[in-house]
């Protein structure tokens, strides 16, 4: 679903990414974990061309997109959901939804939004509530709802669990890994490694711009001590299990 090689990019002439390569199959949960500065964000931004691209080749299901524009490449099915600014904070719960379902017809955006609501029940309690004043799980969950609205193949997101709580780090989580059983592909962007090895198939490393390690969430617990030297936390098998 989504193949990268040889990838150096950034920021101007500030290049954050270094030869990176990284595959994700189709409904497939990769997790990008790394310290802060290693270059995950840039990553997610520089597959939906948001950065600048020295070289490199990105494939999202079969086609070329290093050099699409942004709108091009969502819609092609790809998805992004950035760490911050991610709903409109001035409008409620329902008129986020159905901005991310304009271009429907009403008896299909009408489903769309039902479906939405079983899949995100908070979000139907919380149909009439300012985006601004919602809680930041709650605020997540409209986030990710919004981009699974625009019914992608695959889906980016960009630290889906920071500052939330442990209760809603959990759902945020059961609720990609239920995305993901639905045939969605999703390439996640965590600082939490703890919780993200719970629930992703595979895991990329990054350090300094570069994969620094890459494997299957067993394959990274087995490593402890390359974990935690470039992670600087001490996870262990039982890290691995859903909870």
């Amino acid at each position: 679903m989504l193949s990268i090689s040889d990838l150096t990019a950034g920021y101007g002439k500030l290049m954050i990414l270094h030869d990176v390569a990284l595959n994700a199959a189709a409904g497939q949960f990769v997790a990008i974990l790394g310290p802060n500065g290693s270059g995950k964000s840039t990553l997610l931004k520089t597959i939906v061309g948001l950065t600048t691209l020295e070289r490199g080749v990105i494939r999202f299901d079969g086609q070329a997109i290093e050099d699409r524009r942004t709108e091009t490449i969502r819609s092609l099915g790809l998805s992004y959901v950035p760490q911050r600014e991610n709903v409109f904070k001035s409008m409620n719960v329902r008129e986020n939804l159905l901005l991310a379902v304009r271009d429907l017809a009403k008896p299909a955006a009408a489903a769309a939004l039902d479906e939405c609501y079983v899949l995100f029940p908070i979000l139907h309690d919380r149909q009439s509530q300012r985006a601004g004043s919602l809680s930041g799980g709650e605020r997540q969950m409209l986030a990710i709802a919004l981009g699974w609205l625009a019914r992608p193949k695959l889906m980016l997101l960009d630290e889906p669990s920071a500052g939330l709580s442990p209760l809603f780090v959990t759902e945020v989580f059961r609720t990609l890994r239920a995305l993901r059983d639905a045939g969605i592909t999703l390439v996640v962007v965590e600082q939490n490694a703890r919780s993200v090895l719970r629930w992703c198939d595979y895991a990329y490393l990054l350090r300094d711009g570069q994969v620094a390690f890459q494997g299957s969430a067993a394959d990274l617990l087995a490593d402890e001590e390359t974990v935690k030297s470039y992670l600087g936390v001490a996870i262990t098998r039982k890290d691995a299990v859903p909870i």
